[in-house]
């Protein structure tokens, strides 16, 4: 290839950067992202500062379960209207009013005492947990139906790193340098001023195009009719698809070898001697740089590859990353612990945004919130509690973590073989996605 045709398809791929729709997204993103800490990391440290029990911190954690099972009511936001803001349509009037729901729920946890009302907070954690997964679901779906098939990829890295901006960097961090100075009230405050932003951005934006067929019916309906357009006929559009039963595995399967990585590594960083300081360190700076660096890589290569040539080198990249944990095994110096980290973001960055693109495109417009939340949550459940398994798997191998790391990249091959079986069937003929006939458009 010449040197001016390389350079062209650079050209192409970094241009799907250049879409102002992505502005809408990286900030949805945002507020998407940054309830997170509030229910997790920094809500755990305010517990605790106040005199909890670890016990009780980790139980806390338990009013976060709305994100588990958000797709049980997800079909609302596709088929309800919105109350008082429908005028503005089906995913703007939702978002809208899940944005002023939730700056009022982190408004009201913030405002509560841990020592003398426990029951309350609990209460106004759940409240938040509530908003914030239901408003996932809507911004997932906005996402899905304003991006056109070429850029998916780019959406989906946009809404990663929003994500990240709002959770990791100023919900996370931003948070914790304000409890620092003002206590944890006026953070949560603040904090909550920033979904300010977002709801403004909302009545700037268009609504996605819906297809007429697809649309919610304005005429009252029977409960069997709404059941089945709700509910019954988003999953059968998903099971009616050509190579649904591979598909589905592979979601399964995907990231099954990382997912057990991740369950293990602050026990295996801790077991290889290494401290806290530098643990914070090296996965905080090193980790979500290139997991930021990966993604917006990922995005890109995407416009040039293809959702599914391009999942299938981020799937094999991320398992030949794993093998990076095994050499710190044998070597555990902050060099290689390093290496090992930044490896891992970079591919784990890429693989994110090409699995989200992928999930996407399987999504009908009109049906986006209901297909979406149901394929991600079977997607997370299955990862979660099979990743249940692996301090079994270090424990029976009498802990050679080496060996552990090797059997986590080959536990990706059973996915990658199912991907490249579709990717050959879609090379045939056989249509996957919705928006197009093939899979590697």
């Amino acid at each position: 290839m010449s040197i001016q045709k390389r350079a062209s398809r650079y050209k192409a791929a970094l241009s799907v950067y250049w879409d102002a729709r992505l502005l809408a997204i990286v900030i949805l993103g945002l507020a998407s992202g940054l309830p997170s800490p509030l229910l997790f990391a920094n809500l755990s440290l305010w517990l605790a500062d106040e005199g909890l029990s670890r016990t009780s911190v980790a139980a806390f954690g338990a009013v976060a379960s709305p994100y588990a099972i958000n797709f049980l009511w997800a079909p609302i936001f596709d088929r309800m209207r919105p109350p008082v803001f429908a005028r503005l349509g089906q995913r703007r009037g939702w978002l809208i009013l899940l944005l002023v729901i939730l700056i009022a729920a982190v408004i009201t946890l913030g405002q509560q005492d841990p020592r003398h009302g426990l029951p309350l907070m609990a209460a106004a954690a759940v409240m938040v947990a509530m908003a914030s997964a239901s408003l996932d679901v809507v911004v997932d779906a906005y996402r899905i139906e304003i991006m056109d098939a070429p850029g998916m990829g780019a959406g989906s890295a946009i809404s990663v790193v929003g994500w990240h901006l709002g959770g990791t960097v100023i919900g996370g961090a931003g948070g914790l340098l304000l409890a620092s100075m003002y206590g944890w009230s006026i953070t949560y405050l603040c904090l909550a001023s920033v979904l300010v932003l977002p709801l403004v951005m909302v009545f700037l934006i268009r609504e996605p195009h819906i297809p007429k067929a697809n649309a919610p019916s304005s005429q009252k309906q029977s409960w069997r009719s709404t059941f089945h357009s709700a509910v019954v006929l988003p999953i059968k559009k998903l099971t009616e698809r050509p190579l649904w039963m591979e598909i589905l595995a592979f979601i399964v399967l995907f990231k099954f070898g990382d997912a057990m990585l991740g369950r293990m590594s602050g026990v295996f960083y801790r077991e290889m001697g290494f401290d806290y300081v530098t643990i914070a360190e090296v996965s905080k700076i090193y980790g979500i740089g290139a997991t930021f660096v990966g993604g917006l890589i990922g995005g890109a290569a995407l416009r040039v590859l293809g959702v599914g040539r391009g999942l299938f080198l981020a799937g094999l990249a991320m398992s030949a990353t794993n093998l990076l944990f095994a050499g710190l095994a044998d070597h555990p110096d902050r060099a290689t612990f390093i290496l090992a980290v930044t490896g891992d973001g970079l591919t784990t960055g890429f693989a994110v945004v090409a699995f989200v693109a992928f999930l996407s495109r399987l999504c009908d417009a009109g049906y986006a919130a209901t297909q979406y939340a149901l394929l991600a949550s079977i997607a997370n459940f299955t990862r979660i509690q099979l990743a249940g398994i692996s301090g079994w798997i270090v424990d029976s191998l009498d802990g050679d973590w080496r060996l552990f790391f090797i059997i986590t990249a080959v536990m990706a091959l059973p996915g990658l073989a199912l991907l490249a079986h579709v990717l050959k069937k879609t090379r045939k003929g056989d249509g996957v996605f919705s928006r197009t006939n093939r899979i590697t458009s």
